[in-house]
């Protein structure tokens, strides 16, 4: 480049490729001067506006550095606090463990002791179906139960076992297991929810809405079973203290059935020892055997018996074994029956109110015949019994005593 002093101008050699020629350029010295100016004012520019952005970009990027620095120190105590849950969710997830153990050792203890009851309730109820038995026995034999005044416990006609059951729906509150662990599914639900909160991982369910009850408060949820979990063991307890209470009575029940029975069969032993046995429940002899006045004419007559006071119904017996050779009615006897025996005597029954044998039957000993009545030619119920000896009427204390 050379500068031409005459006209302020310029000349700009442009070297271009090899085999190319120069070309030249010529400007004034002004705009000459002004071109490199004003690149370096272009490039200055362009600095600064490089320098703003990227003044501004690292601003930007701190502001979001902060607030992710902020967003993760809001992560870790999040993560803190749920894992502070989780350690609590486990130790009292341990606890409700434990505390099922205690209920099902309790449930265990329970079932024992129904499986003792109703082991007395079956043992009762076969005694009860042998002690029926027996008395349809009796009532076809006439064998008359010993009187059960006086005694703690009276059986009725329903067997021994009414007594018990009796006193097994009379010894308090009866919880049944089913009733104690009603509220079962709700806890397994809420602790298999536990469960999920705890774990890591939740399985997803299909089939139906799913609506996720209690997810968003655990420790509610653990707070919520250990409440069930002693309702039901109080449910337990009061269960145990019930059927313990239970056996105990129906224990105390069958060992004075037992004595009742075993002091009914030793009374019943001792009725029938004799060789003869008084024919009725009573023992009041209001008329004796021989002469006496006649209740109706006022005259001396012969009473061929004895006259045994009772009530309408009373159970009349066979007084030994023989053979019905009568049973009837008749205007002064009213409805009567007459068995004779192997040893050639007779027993006459009158003024009966029924009869339960026919002529021709086989009784035994003790067995009942009829029922005490006021038929025929009395003046009030009793029972008219006299033996009969080779055709002829004896006294019938001389073989019986009341």
């Amino acid at each position: 480049m050379k500068a031409q002093h005459k006209d302020n101008r310029i000349t700009l050699l442009v070297v271009r490729e090899a085999g190319r020629p120069v070309r030249q350029l010529q400007l004034s010295k002004p705009l000459a001067l002004a071109l490199p100016a004003a690149a370096a004012l272009s490039i200055s520019s362009l600095v600064t506006s490089m320098h703003f952005h990227a003044s501004r970009s690292i601003a930007e990027l701190e502001a979001e550095a902060a607030s992710l620095s902020l967003a993760n120190l809001r992560m870790e105590m999040k993560v803190a606090d749920k894992d502070q849950t989780l350690q609590q969710l486990r130790s009292q997830v341990t606890e409700l463990s434990e505390e099922a153990e205690l209920i099902k050792d309790k449930l265990k203890s329970v079932s024992e002791l129904e499986a003792e009851l109703q082991s007395l309730i079956d043992s009762e109820e076969a005694t009860g179906t042998d002690s029926d038995a027996a008395q349809d026995s009796a009532s076809i034999s006439g064998n008359p139960p010993a009187s059960a005044s006086g005694n703690a416990f009276a059986v009725t006609s329903a067997g021994p076992s009414a007594g018990y059951r009796a006193a097994a729906l009379n010894a308090g509150p009866q919880v049944s297991p089913a009733a104690a662990v009603a509220s079962l599914p709700a806890i397994s639900f809420r602790l298999g929810a536990i469960s999920g909160a705890i774990s890591s991982t939740v399985t997803p369910q299909v089939g139906g809405e799913y609506i996720a009850v209690y997810q968003d408060d655990p420790l509610g949820m653990v707070q919520e079973t250990r409440d069930d979990y002693e309702e039901i063991r109080s449910l337990l307890d009061e269960m145990l203290a019930s059927l313990s209470t239970t056996i105990t009575e129906a224990k105390e029940v069958r060992d004075a059935e037992a004595q009742l029975k075993a002091s009914q069969a030793l009374a019943e032993k001792a009725r029938l020892a004799p060789a003869v046995i008084w024919p009725t429940r009573s023992k009041v002899i209001t008329s004796s055997f021989g002469y006496r006045s006649d209740p109706f004419k006022g005259i001396s007559a012969y009473h061929s018996g004895i006259d045994i006071a009772g009530s309408i119904g009373d159970p009349i017996y066979a007084a030994m074994e023989g053979e019905v050779t009568a049973s009837d009615q008749m205007g002064a006897r009213g409805k009567y029956i007459i068995i004779k025996h192997a040893n050639g005597l007779e027993t006459w029954y009158m003024h009966l109110n029924s009869m339960t044998v026919s002529a021709g039957d086989k009784v035994s000993k003790g067995e009942q015949i009829g029922t005490l009545g006021n038929t025929g030619r009395s003046t009030g119920p009793h029972l008219h019994f006299q033996v009969i000896k080779q055709n002829k009427a004896v006294n019938p204390l001389g073989y019986v005593k009341p």
